[in-house]
């Protein structure tokens, strides 16, 4: 089994390290990703500049390569570099800090994951709340991995095998300490806080914090939200079909109506 391993918190990050380690007893791991932090880029790609790419030592990891680009960019990377030796799973992870409910949409973690399933692989996105137990995004948290560790290689096996198709991505994400249980969820909402702070103010030029206050979430039963708050592992099933389930409905006749009106 061959498992294409990467972040978007930079190659760096301990996270991508523990997973590496982990899958290491399960299959050849080869990892491609950002030579710097890029959360919260989404499915952004690089098109206006060339790739840096750094191969690097890593334990755990047959090859490792650190590219100076989006994770979208290093899992296109590495399905481009090796062709007619594809992946059997992408691993996106583990992620400092958790990615609940509609966070997902931000979130390069899961937008890695989610290139590998358009590319023909299944993902894997797996993140981890820190031992504060914020269920919010935190830049100075404290991470320990032992559940990711303990729960990724089964996880990745069974993607592997087929069993749940070629189209699925699965979205993890791991409460801190030893957790009560494993809760399959749907996703929730997030309640955002924003408040517009003066950072500074120099020479007629003003610069603004906006994403400063603590975000909150909807209470609903089955979230994913739920289940961490609750300490139990969530998993969820993400799909990269964006259409509207009710598309044909809800524009029968739309064509008509502008023609007429042309």
């Amino acid at each position: 089994m061959r498992v294409l391993l990467t972040n978007d918190d930079g190659i760096d990050s301990p996270g991508l390290h523990a997973l590496a380690r982990a899958l290491a007893t399960v299959a050849d791991v080869v990892v491609v990703a950002p030579a710097e932090n890029q959360s919260a880029v989404a499915r952004g790609i690089t098109i206006r500049r060339t790739l840096e790419v750094e191969e690097r030592d890593l334990d755990g990891a047959i090859a490792a390569y650190a590219v100076g680009g989006t994770p979208v960019d290093c899992v296109r990377f590495a399905e481009a570099t090796e062709p007619g030796r594809s992946f059997d799973v992408v691993v996106a992870g583990a992620n400092l800090g958790l990615n609940l409910g509609d966070d997902v949409t931000y979130s390069g973690t899961v937008a890695a994951a989610m290139e590998g399933v358009l590319l023909g692989t299944p993902g894997l996105a797996v993140s981890q709340q820190s031992t504060g137990g914020e269920l919010h995004h935190t830049r100075d948290g404290q991470y320990e991995f032992a559940t990711a560790e303990r729960i990724v290689p089964r996880v990745v096996t069974l993607l592997a095998s087929g069993d749940l198709g070629r189209d699925v991505l699965l979205n993890v994400n791991c409460p801190t300490g030893e957790p009560q249980g494993i809760r399959v969820c749907k996703l929730g909402r997030r309640i955002w806080a924003d408040q517009i702070e003066l950072a500074e103010e120099h020479d007629g030029k003003r610069r603004f914090r906006l994403y400063s206050g603590d975000a909150d979430y909807h209470r609903a039963p089955g979230t994913d939200f739920e289940a961490i708050s609750e300490g139990h592992v969530s998993i969820t099933a993400l799909h990269v079909d964006w259409e509207h389930p009710e598309s044909a409905t809800l524009l029968a006749g739309l064509a008509g109506l502008l023609d007429s009106g042309a």
